[in-house]
């Protein structure tokens, strides 16, 4: 593992780790090989399902849809989410059956269970302009020691993302290894889906986690689930999470902004957008995914 400090155009600083060709997050532990190691030889548990996405596109929100949607209940999870990237595996092998191993990860560094058990993947990917706009603002929020120190400027950061690898490297990286993912392993049960489409109809998109997932509620728990996991019940309800709200600089909670689609028009210049959609033609050859940048 290597610790690194990556300086943007404006000289900010943006510290990672590195380790198997992938830039961490500093506060994933230890020297990283030590704790993936742990999160690959993680046991099975019954009704186990990953969930993996790229930072800034969903996390949250799926996380508690699929929670209220195992548990039965149409509550939030109180507390933050214990996600494999950050948890110590001993915390996570002590949380009850049925889990939500929800990660960031690469396939390469995923529990080898999620294959040989066939362990339900959902993967929740969102359009890399409204990414790199909740990422900058994130990071910002953020009180994280060695995250915190960044102050990077939008004009900055968006070329930073583009040109590159940050936090799990790049979103064409990730969403590319993950689409080869369920290519090489046919075997594995994996749900795709899109922040955008989530967003158009999430009534729809709720009934449609609830049948991969094998949940046998009603149409009316299922009503109740899209209603309170619309963007606003939830930013509101998470509103006094004083477990989420410490990790911020502001003392609101750093996971919850706007979750709008089509936000980037308000912060892209004509020459940023030009430039951000030169590199999505190249990176984007060979990914048949539809991305929507509006609705």
């Amino acid at each position: 593992m290597e610790l690194r400090e990556i300086k943007d155009r404006g000289g900010e600083v943006f510290v990672v780790k590195s380790y198997d060709g992938i830039n961490f997050p500093p506060n994933v532990p230890g020297n990283v090989k030590d704790h993936i190691d742990a999160v690959k030889n993680m046991k099975y548990k019954e009704g186990d399902v990953f969930f993996a996405t790229f930072p800034k596109s969903g996390t949250h929100w799926g996380f508690d849809i699929m929670y209220m949607l195992q548990n039965g209940k149409a509550e939030y999870k109180t507390g933050n989410v214990s996600a494999v990237d950050f948890q110590d595996v001993s915390k996570l092998e002590a949380i009850k059956s049925p889990r939500i191993l929800v990660s960031h990860f690469y396939p390469q560094h995923i529990p080898q269970t999620v294959i040989d058990k066939k362990c339900k993947v959902v993967y929740i990917y969102r359009n890399p302009k409204d990414t790199v706009v909740s990422m900058h603002t994130f990071v910002k929020r953020l009180n994280i020691e060695s995250i915190k120190t960044y102050n990077g400027t939008w004009e900055d950061f968006v070329e930073f993302f583009i040109t590159h690898d940050l936090h799990y490297n790049s979103w064409f990286q990730h969403i590319k290894s993950w689409m080869d993912f369920k290519k090489k392993n046919p075997d594995v049960p994996v749900l795709i889906l899109s922040f955008e489409d989530m967003k158009q109809d999430l009534r729809k998109n709720v009934q449609i986690i609830a049948e991969f997932l094998g949940s046998k509620q009603d149409p009316e728990f299922f009503d109740e689930v899209a209603n309170k996991c619309q963007f606003g019940a939830m930013s509101k309800a998470k509103s006094t999470n004083t477990e989420e709200l410490s990790l911020s600089k502001d003392g609101s909670n750093p996971f919850y902004r706007k979750g709008d689609v089509g936000d980037w028009k308000n912060w892209f210049t004509v020459a940023q957008n030009e430039m951000f959609d030169k590199v999505l033609a190249e990176k984007m050859e060979g990914i048949d995914l539809e991305v929507k940048y509006t609705l």
